[in-house]
């Protein structure tokens, strides 16, 4: 149940200037790489040539923005062969300049094309909108040849736009279409013009209708569909001379390329320089060798090599590793922190330790199997879910305990007892184990100072602490735990005095402070009776309700609501609680968090 947090290798990579960028991608894609500052003689990555290239680039996709490449259906992209990064931008900058001159005047004729699409398809809707009544659409969106000074508008505005305030002088009319609604409005220009100020300020905008929308509303829609099937073939018909220029220019692949080597400078920024070599440094995994590395590295055609120490520069990053059923319990002490690379790692006894405390306070056997229901329903995607299938499982087990199903102990015989009838036990028994977790974690905190060479100080310094807890737990049972208490005095200032006499009272005011605490983390524990009683309680209140009701249908609603309340209320409760008790409680005992987490550098899309 002990384990330890592991520190990551220290991986140097020598390799050939030219294939840098490759190298890095391969140990991003092959192995956990975690890059570090390359210390000696180093040279940047992101050189002005460089930089100037890549603002082209840029400068491209801000040209090109509306019909930019993202994948141009080449069924198979060429490697790129190996080359100095300023030589691959520049024959990716060369392919995307010439691809632009023969592609612009397509993607520009596209984006009229699709901008004409887009005014038929709300031509369309508005067609549909209008339906076969009487009304017909001359005297709208166009210049109207009727009286001096009266025209007719068309404002398209969204389905969520709330109402309009009226304007006066104007004859309107609102049709509800698919993608917008419709406002017609007749009158003159002042009146008009208030009406496009409140259009403006909804996001709407005035429509424009082209000649041919005339005549009813399933003539302007059948007009309108044979525009927009001509439309779509012709915009069909220029992404296909787009993807064929593409595939000539090897586009996608130019792209990709480009896209690789801005991930590289951005992971890399400087290397170091050699005469023929140049080189990467960073951490590795624990339990990688430099056989797999160096096999990754030759099979990608990267001509280098790396070495791996077990120690680098500066304290390596470190990572927990825990089995699969522990991992998830890893979201505690990472709450802090890392743990140190001297710092017990709680994870494997926070698998236990958690469910247990949540399924004291929640004990019912049909909510914890509600619980552990949703938690297997959403384990593969979110590993945090087995937390709740681990209290869910400890929830049935203490609703055995305490008889309680769905909040009625009127089903199950309890297989200890009802939490309400034997309050002082349900209060009992969390001190107890909190006194052991406590405990726990002295010893943790004594494993951490063995494990950086401090023990027999921590045991001078804290070995009579220990004693003196002790001592006040047995005192309240038999006088022995007096003479303990004193015993612990005694070693706690003999042990002090002997390092720093002149400290000693301070350190006798920390040692009272510190027992103080401990009698306060102790009884911290009986919150978890208490909220087991509570649970116990809006249980009981639950099915009173439920009697109340005249049971049947009204009582099964009742008990359904009630159910619901406690899953949803005291589930967030008790988990806050939860954690709260492992962190001030258990956590503060040992764990500093002090430790620097191991971060991959993730592989390039």
């Amino acid at each position: 149940m002990i384990a330890r947090p592991r520190a990551a290798r220290w991986l140097r990579l020598l390799a050939v200037d030219d294939d840098l960028p490759l190298g890095l991608e391969t140990l991003a894609r092959a192995v956990p790489f975690e890059p570090e500052a390359v210390t000696g003689d180093v040279r940047p990555v992101l050189t002005p040539e460089i930089l100037e290239r890549l603002k082209r680039f840029d400068g491209l996709v801000e040209r090109f923005r509306l019909g930019w490449p993202e994948a141009l259906g080449e069924a198979e992209i060429p490697p790129i062969p190996h080359a100095a990064p300023l030589q691959w931008l520049d024959g990716a900058l060369a392919a995307l300049e010439a691809w632009g001159a023969e592609a612009e005047p397509l993607i520009q004729l596209e984006h009229e094309q699709r901008a004409r699409e887009a005014e038929w398809l709300l031509v369309r809707d508005l067609a549909g909108a209008l339906g076969s009544g009487g009304l017909r659409l001359e005297p709208f969106g166009r210049d109207w040849a009727g009286s001096v000074g009266v025209r007719g508008v068309i404002h398209a505005l969204p389905l969520d736009a709330p109402p309009l305030v009226g304007v006066p002088g104007l004859l309107t009319r609102l049709l509800h279409g698919e993608r917008c609604v419709f406002l017609l409005a007749v009158g003159r220009e002042q009146p008009l013009a208030a009406l496009s100020e409140q259009v403006a300020a909804l996001h709407g905008r005035s429509m424009t209708l082209p000649e041919w929308a005339s005549g009813t509303g399933p003539e302007v829609a059948d007009k309108a569909a044979r525009r927009l099937q001509i439309t779509s073939a012709w915009i069909r018909e220029i992404q296909d001379r787009l993807l064929a220029i593409g595939a000539r220019h090897r586009v996608a692949a130019w792209i990709q390329a480009v896209r690789h080597l801005k991930w590289y400078f951005q992971a890399a920024r400087t290397v170091g320089a050699g005469q023929t070599l140049h080189r990467f440094e960073g951490w590795v995994a624990p339990g990688i060798g430099a056989a797999e590395v160096n096999g990754h590295l030759r099979r990608a055609g990267v001509r280098g090599l790396a070495s791996l120490a077990d120690d680098g520069p500066g304290d390596p990053p470190l990572t927990l590793v825990n089995p699969w059923w522990a991992r998830p319990f890893e979201l505690f002490p990472r709450l802090l922190g890392m743990p140190g690379r001297d710092e017990v790692d709680p994870s494997r006894l926070l698998a236990v330790v958690a469910p247990l405390l949540f399924g004291y306070m929640f004990g019912d056997v049909g909510q914890g199997a509600v619980l552990l229901g949703v938690g297997m329903a959403l384990r593969k995607r979110l590993e945090a879910a087995w937390l709740l299938i681990g209290g869910g499982a400890a929830a049935i087990f203490f609703g055995f305990l305490f008889g309680s199903l769905f909040s009625s102990e009127a089903i199950l015989p309890p297989l200890w007892l009802h939490p309400t009838a034997h309050p002082l036990a349900v209060l009992a028994a969390p001190l107890t184990f909190g006194v052991g977790l406590i405990l726990t974690g002295v010893a943790f905190s004594a494993l951490n100072a063995h494990w950086s060479g401090h023990g027999p100080a921590w045991w001078r310094h804290e070995g009579g602490v220990v004693l003196i807890y002790l001592g006040a737990l047995l005192a309240f049972f038999t006088p022995i735990g007096y003479d303990l208490a004193l015993l612990g005095l005694g070693l706690f200032v003999v042990g002090n005095g002997l390092d720093a006499p002149a400290r000693l009272p301070g350190r006798l005011a920390h040692l009272l402070e510190t027992v103080l605490q401990l009698g306060v983390n102790t009884f911290s524990f009986a919150r978890v009776g208490a909220f087991a009683l509570a649970h116990a309680g809006l249980s009981q209140a639950v099915v009173t309700l439920a009697d109340l009701a005249g049971g049947g249908v009204a009582g099964g609603m009742v008990l359904l609501l009630g159910n619901g309340l406690i899953l949803a209320l005291e589930g967030l409760v008790v988990s806050v609680q939860t954690t709260r008790l492992i962190l001030f409680e258990f956590f503060v005992r040992f764990l500093t968090g002090g430790g620097r987490p191991f971060r991959p550098l993730p592989p390039p899309d």
